[in-house]
């Protein structure tokens, strides 16, 4: 396989499993920035090697398996996302490129602020509200009408004495979380989703949640209207909000403006926004325009810049994973970015170390990008003196003091202690319990580290042997929460998919999805076992270096130990 070949494969795993994480657990990884990164590299190598284009590619459409969804509806027309651009260049390289198609000097632009929330659509049938859905993967959404109903500000029923109200109505728009001036609120998206997931909305929930229309489609053409304008005005008439911001343009330079005043007015607004969209005014151009399978033609997202501060490298730790991958950390001289305060970021691996050319005693930038994930991004060297010290890359595991080796292309240094590293394990075992693995939530972190540190338990199969009194040891445990806690275990031994038994062995590379994928094509844990490298590699969406790594896993002698006891009746755990 070439290079590119490879890369753009890497890519794209990459990107359909933050697609994943995004769209059906609402548990985004990555910053905005660094995923529109990912999709550019991905866009530009695709444009190299045209032959490898799969309709499958996030290039194309938003690849995300929404099973998981309790009960699914699909849209009426696909929910698409924008391309975003970050430079005022790439802004008037957009409007050039629309005015030298339509060979016109005036085109009017519709500017709105991006809300960071949750994307939802919403259909109205003679007036009353049917059904209200997520953006899913932008084809089917996940039915979240009862909750939408108890959000105050969205009318369950339309109705005017002025105008026709439409057969059937479609608005779409995002479902926020309400900020003050006296909250600091983050992830907003995952606690708005987390709200309209539940079975009921509470008080609190009702007055948290806000809603803004940004578009709407009158599926029966009963009324008729030529600009994306005067129709949100004309949705005001039904009692549905719309952003009161929302501002029309015939050039850039307006348009910079509107942007830099919503930027400075960001802080005191009641919704969390990371830049403006821009749309073109009309729909006949935007229907000229039309679409790709993932984003509108007509309209860009124009993200806010990332915040910046200096700062001071004062040492480096070495973080160990599950897989053995050892993570250089810089620990920083506190400073706060858009109200979080910030100790340490990832350095990710030596090989950025390197790049960045950083050193303990270093004065950096560091940037949270997207208001998410704190990153240096670049090293002041004129400010570097003699007290500056160079990092080193350990050739002993700073945990267990096995030696550490590089994997084969280089980019990762490994512990090579497995499971007699103690760091090791304890991530395992954190995974083994995780919501998406065996899921026994009693065993928290903290008392994983100390059943651990205490030489409770050694192996996975020792969480099943747990007893009371080997709970009650542990500062903190008394026989109420030790009877919780083994109660918990039991009941997580019963009727475990195979999905999530498979993904909670830790296999390295066989995530959620891989897990999926193994679990349909060999319906028992069994078959897995003994399958061997060319047969796993029959499965779509499964590479040489994953099926490497599930056969290796299955050939070591304890790893086999570990899963045939933990599906023996010894154990007895129930897999289905």
């Amino acid at each position: 396989m070439g290079k590119i070949k490879r890369r753009i494969n890497g890519i794209r795993k990459l990107i359909n499993y933050w697609n994943y994480l995004y769209y059906v657990k609402n548990k985004p990884i990555v910053s905005d920035y660094e995923y529109d990164q990912a999709i550019k590299e991905l866009i530009l190598l695709e444009n190299r090697r045209p032959d490898l284009i799969i309709p499958e590619s996030p290039t194309q459409k938003i690849n995300v398996n929404i099973k998981n969804f309790h009960n699914s509806i699909n849209h009426i027309s696909p929910m698409l996302s924008f391309n975003s651009i970050y430079k005022y260049n790439d802004l008037i390289n957009f409007d050039n490129k629309i005015r030298n198609m339509f060979k016109i000097n005036r085109i009017v632009y519709c500017c709105e602020p991006k809300i960071d929330g949750v994307a939802v659509s919403i259909l109205y049938k003679n007036g009353k509200l049917k059904y209200a859905v997520t953006r899913g993967n932008g084809y089917i959404g996940e039915n979240v009408t009862n909750n939408i109903l108890n959000i105050s500000s969205i009318p369950s029923s339309i109705e005017n004495s002025l105008t026709n109200i439409p057969l059937l109505l479609e608005i779409r728009g995002e479902v926020f979380l309400i900020r003050n001036n006296k909250s600091n609120l983050f992830n907003e998206r995952n606690s708005v989703a987390g709200a309209l997931r539940k079975s009921n909305l509470n008080i609190s929930d009702k007055k948290l949640l806000g809603f803004y229309c940004y578009s709407a489609n009158i599926v029966s053409k009963e009324l008729f209207f030529d600009c994306h304008y005067n129709l949100l005005q004309h949705l005001k008439l039904y009692k549905i909000p719309i952003n009161k911001y929302i501002s029309c343009f015939t050039n850039t330079k307006d348009i910079i403006e509107f942007y830099n005043d919503m930027y400075k007015k960001k802080p005191l607004l009641n919704f969390n926004t990371d830049g403006i969209v821009i749309k073109i005014n009309s729909f006949a151009m935007q229907k000229k325009l039309g679409v790709t399978n993932k984003v509108h033609k007509w309209a860009i997202a124009y993200k806010f810049p990332s915040h910046e501060k200096i700062t001071t490298v004062k040492n480096i730790v070495y973080q160990v994973g599950r897989t053995g991958v050892i993570t250089p950390v810089a620990k920083l001289n506190t400073i706060n970015i858009a109200g979080a305060n910030i100790t340490s970021v990832s350095l990710h691996n030596f090989n950025e170390i390197k790049k960045l050319n950083v050193m303990i005693n270093d004065t950096v930038i560091v940037s949270r990008i997207g208001d998410v994930i704190p990153k240096i991004t670049k090293v002041l060297l004129y400010k570097r003196n003699s007290n500056a010290i160079k990092i080193d890359i350990p050739n002993k595991c700073p945990i267990c003091s096995s030696i550490t080796k590089y994997n084969f292309n280089k980019t990762k240094l490994i512990c090579t202690g497995k499971l007699n590293c103690s760091a090791q394990f304890t991530e395992l075992v954190k995974h083994f319990v995780s919501k998406d693995a065996i899921n026994i939530p009693g065993l928290g972190n903290k008392l994983i580290s100390k059943l651990i540190n205490n030489n409770i338990i050694s192996n996975l199969v020792d969480i099943f042997y747990l007893q009371e009194i080997d709970l009650i040891k542990i500062n903190g445990i008394n026989h109420k929460l030790a009877k919780k806690i083994i109660y918990e275990i039991k009941q997580s031994k019963k009727n475990i998919n195979l999905s999530n038994f498979i993904y909670s062995l830790g296999i390295n590379g066989v995530g959620v999805v891989t897990s999926i994928l193994l679990s349909k094509f060999y319906k028992n844990i069994n078959s897995l076992i003994i399958s061997d490298i060319k047969i796993l590699m029959q499965i779509k969406g499964i590479g040489f270096k994953i099926a490497k790594n599930i056969y290796d896993f299955f050939q070591d002698k304890n790893n086999l130990i570990i899963v045939k006891t933990l599906i023996s009746k010894k154990v007895g755990l129930k897999i289905f």
